[in-house]
């Protein structure tokens, strides 16, 4: 007989590969159609970062297509993926959202049933150059005063990780126990801005309140030293008052409540509210400028820099001119004067009762102006 050491043992195992489809999608509205097609023909816009499928991405939408797609005045659209090490298999598509906020099936585009590998490296952008023309769009019926909206879909093909099980007998079968399965993971996109967000609507643990042309608004002040020293140090040297409730309070001079409401909201989540009334947008961001400005906030100033270029025209023109050439936005001033010299726009913009704030304060702009623009006599 042989010993129970030379016994002869069998062994089974099992194991599974799990695929699963795990998809996400953003909405992205595109407000001052009109203007934008103004712009020079490379330039372009992204959208905030988003997460889907486990991954960060934006949308670069290019009024002018990208490629040649241009000469066929199309509007092109790409998903750019934010990281380095490629993805899993991705699907996307793009739609153009009707008055309901739904797609338009004729305005869809898809990649499926092909699948696209994203990296940060050439493979980092992908999309549609030909995604819809401007005509098409006009006559669609989803352009409705100068702004229509997109939606983006991504689906990721996720390899789960791979379960596995076997037995045995003998003596020695405990010895071979399975390996507990690995669990698919998910990690969630951050959210720190939106539990900072909260923090700030709740004011829970507040022990700063502010009082802005008569309205009073509660804060951190750690927070907001975090975010900016310059604020800080403006309110460490404001005369403070104590409040019922114990909390320091301050008071700013030359800032809109409704500006300042918007400045606070960015330094808690750093984004603009998006309950912002289109009215509003103009006016609450040249003061978000200067207060930007003042403050030392560079992004948020961008930020604004940027929503103010793309919704120039002859009744702001002058404003935002003055604005962009006292706190040094070089970009949005050049993108004025470019505006400003577009055939037909100087007289027009000469007839408003804000061409005399550019006279007033901008009088170097209307130099230089004349000095390219203007015709010049022979001697």
């Amino acid at each position: 007989m042989l010993s129970a050491a030379g016994r002869r043992l069998s062994r089974s195992s099992a194991s599974a590969i799990v695929w699963r489809e795990v998809s996400g999608q953003h909405r992205l509205t595109i407000d001052g159609c009109v203007p934008s097609t103004k712009l020079p023909r490379d330039w372009s816009a992204m959208s905030k970062a988003f997460n889907a499928g486990g991954y960060e991405w934006q949308i670069k939408y290019e009024p002018y297509g990208y490629g040649t797609s241009w000469r066929d005045k199309y509007i092109s659209v790409e998903v750019v993926y934010g990281g380095m090490l490629p993805t899993d298999p991705v699907e996307f598509a793009f739609s153009l959202l009707d008055g309901d906020g739904e797609p338009v099936p004729r305005f869809t585009r898809s990649t499926a049933p092909e699948i696209s590998c994203f990296a940060g490296d050439h493979r980092r952008k992908q999309g549609f150059p030909d995604f819809i023309r401007w005509k098409d769009l006009e006559d669609s019926g989803c352009l409705k005063d100068n702004r229509f909206a997109i939606q983006c879909d991504i689906t990721v093909i996720k390899d789960w990780a791979l379960t596995s099980t076997s037995d045995g007998d003998g003596e020695n079968a405990a010895d071979d126990a399975a390996a507990p399965a690995v669990a698919g993971v998910v990690v969630p996109p951050p959210d720190l801005h939106e539990r900072l967000g909260e923090l700030l609507t709740k004011k829970t643990a507040a022990d700063v309140t502010i009082g802005v042309g008569g309205e009073t608004f509660d804060a951190h002040g750690s927070l907001l030293a975090a975010r900016s020293p310059a604020f800080w140090t403006d309110l460490l040297a404001a005369p403070k008052v104590k409040v019922p409730s114990g909390r320091r309070r301050v008071e700013i001079q030359g800032i809109e409540p409704r500006v300042f409401e918007a400045m606070l909201h960015y330094m808690y989540t750093d984004a603009l509210p998006e309950a912002m009334e289109e009215g509003d947008v103009v006016a609450v961001a040249r003061g978000l400028i200067v207060a930007a400005d003042q403050y030392k906030i560079e992004r948020l100033k961008l930020m604004c820099e940027e929503m103010l270029c793309n919704r120039i025209d002859v009744d702001n023109v002058a404003g935002t001119l003055v604005v962009a050439e006292q706190h040094g936005c070089r970009a949005l001033r050049d993108a004025c004067v470019e505006f400003i010299a577009a055939p037909g726009n100087l007289k027009a913009v000469m007839e408003t009762e804000g061409y005399e704030k550019i006279k007033a304060n901008c009088p170097t702009v209307l130099l230089e102006y004349a000095m390219k623009h203007l015709p010049r006599s022979d001697s």
